[in-house]
């Protein structure tokens, strides 16, 4: 889906000698231990020499600028039912959300404030994943902007609004200042490992992702994308559940002459052994309000 088989993908021609696949180039092999899939391409984000992959900076690129048009683009996406309602009392928030740049605050905003916005949508590529429902939400919360994200980042705080979390570790960070440019731009760009442990589930379940996060182009706010990634020093135990997000998004927009506020518009596309996906898009709902509530919570 981030379409990295065309030409400038490679970072040196593939029929060079020095041409390594995953390194280089995408390469149709998995990583040991997953099934083949013809439709796949896998790349290396690390060089086993404790730095990134020559490629690892292009695919994180590609990811960064899927997960923006992902979340802007209204196509894709139909609000629930109560969305819908709330919508029509202000619709100008259905576009606003939708629109780059600043939010504009405008009259019937504040009916909204405490509001969480839910849509549900999918992916159409037909890869792995798309047969999985994606979950869209919007709220304000009550923190600029700057101080929404150094919470969404800082792995050591993520227990300050999710309760269900037993700890997230970074693994390797590639880069960890966003006023320095670097191979990944001025980022944050790391590998993490997080473990829940929701109520009534035996079993812990198991994350392992990667985190790339931006300020936006335009300087009207900050994004945060996530991707499951394969580290073969953390396959889940017999008593763990491995779970991948497929695609994370969090857009965290600024508000025209509100610096203490900003809107928050997070995507989740998920896929757990544990969620059949009959209920998946029910349980994505309920999880994407009560993400939004609890950030909400400490801010």
């Amino acid at each position: 889906d981030l379409e990295m088989m065309d030409a400038d993908t490679s970072i040196i021609s593939q029929n060079s000698s020095d041409s390594e696949p995953h390194y280089h180039h995408p390469a149709c092999d998995p990583p040991p231990g997953v099934d083949h899939d013809p439709k796949e391409q896998w790349i290396a984000l690390n060089d086993m020499e404790g730095s990134h992959a020559p490629i690892a900076p292009v695919a994180i690129e590609r990811l960064a600028d899927f997960g923006l048009v992902t979340s802007l683009n209204e196509s894709m996406w139909a609000p629930d039912s109560k969305t819908e309602k709330l919508l029509r009392k202000c619709p100008q928030w259905m576009h606003s959300t939708f629109k780059p740049g600043r939010l504009q605050h405008a009259d019937g905003y504040k009916d909204l404030d405490n509001e969480v916005l839910v849509w549900s949508g999918g992916f159409k590529h037909g890869f792995y994943g798309s047969d999985l429902p994606a979950i869209r939400a919007a709220g304000i919360v009550n923190t600029s902007a700057n101080a929404l994200l150094d919470l969404l980042v800082d792995s050591s705080r993520v227990k300050e609004y999710n309760k269900m979390s037993l700890g997230r570790t970074d693994l390797q960070v590639f880069q960890d200042d966003m006023t320095q440019q670097g191979p990944f731009g001025k980022s944050i760009t790391k590998v993490m490992k997080s473990e829940n442990k929701p109520p009534m589930v035996r079993k812990t379940l198991k994350f392992v992702s990667i985190l790339h996060a931006k300020e936006l182009i335009d300087g009207s706010g900050y994004l945060i994308v996530t991707r499951a990634v394969h580290h073969p020093d953390e396959q889940a135990a017999n008593n763990a559940i491995t779970s991948e997000i497929l695609m994370g998004v969090n857009l965290i927009r600024k508000i025209e002459g509100e610096d203490d506020r900003c809107l928050m518009i997070n995507i989740n596309h998920i896929r757990s052994p544990m969620v059949p996906v009959m209920i998946a898009k029910r349980i994505g709902v309920s999880a994407a309000i009560g993400f939004i509530n609890d950030i909400r919570a400490v801010c």
